[in-house]
């Protein structure tokens, strides 16, 4: 059935404004910065601007006042869309949200499981009107270790964003940005679509209106001389105007007298050690406890963390023992000097990055580790048992943070990240709700400094084996082949190691699909048959079936069918005698696809039909779309393109669904080869450059030459013979490179249709 016709879009939006940055009261100036972004604004060529400048400068403060004013200078775009990455630095949350706001309602984020996918759908829906889209402390998103990648997206789906968003057509509208680092990834844009504005400290002018602002008394030479000492930054000046007013009524004279140099965090920490030296107990030991929280901080958390027992210390008593009233007083009074910021409407509080990172580096490392686990405790006495999104499973995905900075990782890897998230083996955030990314966050709390080349911190060795080969399968479904291969590796070789040769053979298996996938077929035949002798020396017949089809599927992608026919048929008749039926699974698809390549379509319709059933038996999403996808070769091949059809929508509709890019690819390549049947050769060169841009952005080689010997065919069949001959050769080249025979032999083929 077709879909209901769409709503159609109503504009204005009432404003989305996620994790924005409250209004600073006091602000002063910027005025040549503020007229610059309106400036950017109306110019219909400019599509991104940015602002960046060292943290603490008042980048996000100057937005905001800029926002705050658009009514008076009439701007007035069709949406506003505000995310703060400094409160959620989740790929998937942003995505969510910017493409309901968007879609306005039309598209459930949820029920699209691929990033990319999301990234389609909102370049979709965006055009459709002028909006303002400000990425506030993007920096959280951006690579931060100096060399050439620095300042690159973490996420190549942000980069994707930004490219669209740069060379959208022509409309008012923009995207504004905050970030401490260099947009690395728009530096082709810069003559072009995308500005820059560098976040100078304030003018001396402005320094004075903001110190007197803020109640600071003194002659102006006095002033000057503060503000030169602390080079006109912005959060110095305003921590200063807190300092003397609080201590010495305001006399500028009783400025601490630091040497200010020039840095992220050493330029403001010297102040704070001044400020902190005068600091009441309860004070400090709030502000210790207030900087280890990574979201907005709620009335609630001040009773069920600042102001509850802890465990094993009395660090906090002094919270503890306060009236009700005395510890309000004490939460405005930092409101009030700008340690902490208000958000009135929500009742929550923030603080900025460089008052966070101060005192969360100063806390006693053994208190602070005892307070993580209170607040562990605390998000777990609040989280949903089994939440079914991922913004409820927020708390949850605090519990993973502060539980492993709290050092129990064996705890939080069960009872949160395997129990409530994963829900035991059934892997529920990655397919059930494809978030691929948000799981290699969360998992990245389990390795030292979240780096997969490390072995993770769990007591278990097989936990251990488990979680290097999910960060590995997570990189591979994301794309990231290249990154996915030290995580396999380390966890074979401590399998090896271990003598745990079941789980090694899962490695081998792992490292099998990642070489075929990226074209190092020949090195998937040697992982293969390592899978198949850590089996034998398991003992176990299931992974010795499993290593088995592996190694038979790249002997068939080798060309080498003998190989090939023997494999399949041992694991098959392996699996009859063990279970009672045939080949089930990706193991069964394997197969099939062998016996359609050499025209045994019967017997691959009969395979093919058990393992769907068993399949949706067993609710197996992946192996769902595969089995449709066989179904629909094969009604191509016996002439019935509409049955095709149908089941190629559905292999289509769950692949997008999971997430999976190597499904979509299988999917869009028979699509192809269906549209080449049917004389729709526009259709198949779309099909087939789609598959193309897919493989440029995961790696994954080993569809190229396929992608190639459809467009090759559709344009021989325009009469197109020099594009025709151009993919052709191509294809028959990288075929050979990788020592795909299947691709070589059609490409082989194509050349000689074209020949003649």
């Amino acid at each position: 059935e077709k879909p209901p016709p769409a709503k159609p879009f109503q504009f204005p939006l009432e404003p989305d404004l996620q994790n924005q940055t409250p209004p600073e009261r006091d602000f002063v100036g910027r005025d040549e910065m503020r007229k610059t972004i309106t400036e950017w604004y109306n110019d219909s060529t400019v599509r991104i601007g940015a602002l960046i400048g060292w943290g603490g400068g008042g980048k996000s403060a100057l937005v905001r006042k800029w926002y705050d004013s658009m009514g008076k200078i009439k701007i007035r775009p069709d949406g506003i869309f505000w995310w703060g990455f400094y409160r959620n630095a989740y790929l998937e949350p942003f995505l969510n949200a910017l493409l309901r706001y968007v879609s306005q309602g039309q598209i459930e984020p949820e029920t699209i499981k691929s990033t990319w996918d999301k990234i389609e759908k909102i370049k979709e829906y965006i055009h459709q009107g002028a909006y303002l889209i400000i990425l506030d402390g993007l920096e959280q998103m951006q690579k931060s270790e100096s060399g050439d990648e620095f300042g690159m997206m973490i996420h190549r789906e942000l980069t994707e964003l930004l490219y669209y968003l740069a060379d959208a057509p022509p409309k008012q509208g923009l995207c504004l940005i905050t970030t401490r680092y260099p947009l690395k990834d728009l530096e082709n844009w810069r003559e072009r679509s995308y500005k820059t504005l560098s976040l100078v400290d304030l003018s001396v002018p402005d320094s004075l209106a903001m110190l007197r602002r803020r109640g600071v008394k003194g002659n102006d030479e006095d002033m000057k001389a503060v503000i030169e000492r602390y080079k006109g930054h912005a959060l110095s000046l305003t921590s200063v105007a807190g300092f003397v007013k609080r201590y010495h009524n305001g006399d500028i004279r009783k400025a601490p007298e630091v040497e200010f140099v020039f840095g992220d965090k050493e330029r403001f920490n010297r102040l704070l050690r001044k400020y902190v030296d005068k600091m009441s107990a309860a004070e400090l030991v709030f502000l210790n406890v207030f900087a280890l929280f990574r979201k907005e901080v709620t009335e609630s958390e001040f009773a069920g963390v600042f102001r509850h027992e802890i465990e094993e210390t009395k660090f906090n008593d002094v919270l503890i023992k306060m009236s009700e009233l005395d510890f309000k007083d004490l939460v405005n009074d930092l409101v009030d000097h700008r340690f902490i910021t208000c958000n009135e409407r929500k009742k929550a509080y923030t603080t900025h990055p460089l008052i966070k990172g101060y005192f969360e580096s100063t806390f006693d490392e053994k208190d602070k580790k005892l307070c993580h686990k209170r607040i562990y405790q605390y998000f777990g006495e609040h989280a949903p048992e089994l939440p079914e999104t991922l913004e409820k499973m927020q708390p949850l995905f605090e519990q993973i943070y502060h539980g492993c900075v709290a050092g129990f990782y064996d705890r939080v890897y069960f009872e949160v990240y395997r129990q409530k998230i994963n829900r035991g083996d059934e892997n529920f955030i990655t397919h059930n709700l494809g978030a691929w990314e948000t799981d290699l966050s969360l998992i990245r709390n389990f390795f030292p400094r979240g780096e997969f080349s490390q072995l993770p911190l769990v007591g278990k060795k097989s936990d251990r084996s488990w979680l290097l080969n999910t960060a590995g399968l997570g990189l591979l479904c994301t794309g990231r082949p290249k990154e996915a291969e030290d995580p396999f590796l380390t966890g074979v070789q401590m399998d090896i190691a271990a003598k745990d040769w079941e789980n090694a053979s899962v490695g081998y298996r792992n490292l099998t699909e990642l070489q075929s996938k990226t074209g190092q077929i020949e090195m998937g035949l040697e992982s293969a048959t390592r899978a198949l002798e850590m089996a034998e020396k398991a003992g176990s017949d299931d992974y010795i079936i499993f290593s088995k089809a592996y190694l038979a599927h790249i002997f068939h992608l080798l060309g080498k069918t003998k190989e090939a026919e023997k494999w399949f048929r041992d694991a098959d008749e392996l699996t009859r005698k063990l279970v009672g039926y045939r080949l089930p699974s990706i193991w069964g698809v394997f197969y099939a696809d062998f016996l359609i390549s050499t025209k045994r379509i019967d017997e691959g319709l009969e395979l093919t039909r058990q393992n769907l059933e068993g399949s949706k038996r067993f609710n197996l999403v992946n192996d769902i779309s595969r089995c449709h996808r066989c179904l629909a070769a094969i009604e191509r091949i016996k002439g019935s393109p509409k049955n095709a059809e149908i089941h190629l929508q559905q292999a289509l509709e769950l692949a997008r669904k999971v997430g999976m890019s190597e499904l979509e690819i299988e999917a869009l390549l028979e699509y192809g080869r269906l549209y080449l049947d049917k004389g729709e050769y526009k259709d198949a060169i779309k099909a087939g450059n789609e598959v193309l841009k897919i493989c440029q952005r995961t790696g994954f080689l080993l569809y190229e030459p396929d992608a190639e010997v459809v467009l090759a065919r559709a344009y021989l069949a325009q009469k197109d013979i020099e594009q025709a001959k151009t993919f052709a050769n191509s294809a028959h080249s990288k075929a050979k490179k990788m020592g795909y025979k299947l691709a070589e032999d059609d490409a082989t083929q194509v050349l000689k249709e074209i020949q003649a």
